[in-house]
């Protein structure tokens, strides 16, 4: 008899070490390219799995589903440290960003401010295409070192500016933004900050609560451990009433307890908070695919994985440097994150280097099992809780033998 109840995870609380032992992809290979995306724990396969042989069974029940939801709505919001209602499950980062972009009433002359140099393009072509339809105002700033340059998007904020939108983490070089400064100042001039979260979340703390972040788009393939084609877009209850959506379905209306395929009249209530910008029936699938993860992330804490995360980036950084390797932006400070970035110069290419060393050291990781990628001519080695110092050592151990090489 198969089971619809959810798969669950037994873990004893706070404790990285226990955890790696839920991802074989840990114990196969030395696992540095969550920046990609994560690893999925085991549990994750057999829920889907158990999903999938009650759809050929014909046995599952709609109803079921729905409390699925209900359950990865809730662990997502304790997550961040949000309510449950202002979470609303979107396909992925992009169409969370786009989702909270066009809800704007936009007028010509107004203006969003970003640094597209450090952000991936799915948060550059919708201010470009909002510019083509409503004469707003894109304000482009430059990179201050790789890191965002948060004095001149404050700066930058006038009596028209709208918007400003930044990553968590950026994708390449892969540095943290000092997101709590952005958010309060935003938050005091009343400005929405839109927030790409992919790189960050589930990795590093975050928390809703004391952070006014208007909102925030991520997917679950990365640091949320799951699949592609799902993710989540925050939206701060207060910032959600002034939003109009895009889109809408009898998912973004409420109706109170009614069925799903109630029809309303023309005097219909929006859902409250970001449950208006839901549309259609969810990814139940790749819910079932998330939640074994967010267990895990909730019984350990991102705290306890944000340090564990930043212990293990302090511990490369100086083997790296002993080693006499460039790395990028090696200072402590609030860039500081789970991704070390091995290079001088943030380069135009997505995935290669013009840098023939870097690329004779990234073929030698790669060759010896190490996953990582290179992100516009940098190095990218990126942690989650289920590394561990053997994982930093194993690469230092590479590179040690490969620096050699290259001295003979």
């Amino acid at each position: 008899m198969i089971s619809s109840a959810p798969v669950a995870v037994s873990l004893s609380a706070g404790s990285c070490a226990d955890a790696r032992g839920y991802f074989p992809g840990a114990a196969n290979s030395i696992y540095f390219d969550t920046a990609s995306r994560g690893l999925v724990p085991g549990a994750a396969k057999a829920a889907i799995e158990e999903q999938v042989e009650l759809r050929v069974q014909g046995t599952i029940e709609k109803t079921r589903m729905f409390e699925t939801i209900d359950r990865v709505r809730h662990g997502y919001a304790g997550l961040i440290k949000a309510h449950p209602d202002e979470i609303a499950f979107t396909k992925n980062v992009s169409e969370g960003l786009n989702m909270a972009a066009c809800a704007i009433p936009w007028r010509a002359g107004d203006n969003v401010i970003l640094c597209p140099e450090l952000e991936h393009p799915s948060n550059v072509y919708p201010w470009l295409h909002l510019k083509n339809r409503f004469g707003i105002e894109v304000r482009t700033l430059k990179a201050r070192g790789g890191r965002m340059p948060v004095d001149d998007m404050i700066a930058a904020i006038n009596d028209r500016t709208r918007v400003v939108t930044c990553s968590y983490v950026t994708f390449a070089p892969g540095l943290r933004t000092d997101i709590v400064r952005l958010a309060e100042t935003c938050a005091e001039r009343d400005v929405m900050l839109l927030v790409d979260g992919a790189q960050g979340i589930g990795i590093l703390d975050i928390d809703m609560s004391r952070v006014p972040i208007a909102a925030m788009s991520v997917s679950t393939q990365k640091g949320l451990m799951a699949l592609y084609g799902m993710g989540f877009l925050y939206v701060r209850k207060e910032w959600a009433e002034r939003l109009d959506p895009p889109f809408l379905s009898r998912f973004s209306v409420d109706l109170g307890a009614a069925h799903e395929a109630t029809g309303g009249g023309d005097n219909y209530a929006l859902m409250p908070g970001a449950r208006r910008f839901e549309v259609g029936n969810y990814n139940f699938l790749a819910a079932t695919a998330v939640e074994p993860s967010l267990d895990i992330l909730l019984k350990i804490g991102t705290p306890t994985i944000e340090t564990h995360v930043l212990r293990l980036s302090e511990r490369m950084i100086r083997g790296l440097q002993d080693l006499v390797l460039p790395v990028f932006a090696p200072e402590a400070g609030v860039h500081r994150g789970h991704i070390v970035a091995i290079g001088s110069a943030v380069g135009a290419q997505h995935d290669s280097t013009d840098d023939p060393i870097m690329q004779s050291l990234y073929k030698t990781l790669s060759d010896n099992g190490l996953r990582l990628t290179i992100r516009r001519g940098i190095l990218r080695v990126s942690m989650h809780l289920y590394n561990n110092e053997d994982d930093v050592d194993g690469l230092l151990d590479i590179v040690r033998v490969w620096r050699t090489k290259q001295a003979a």
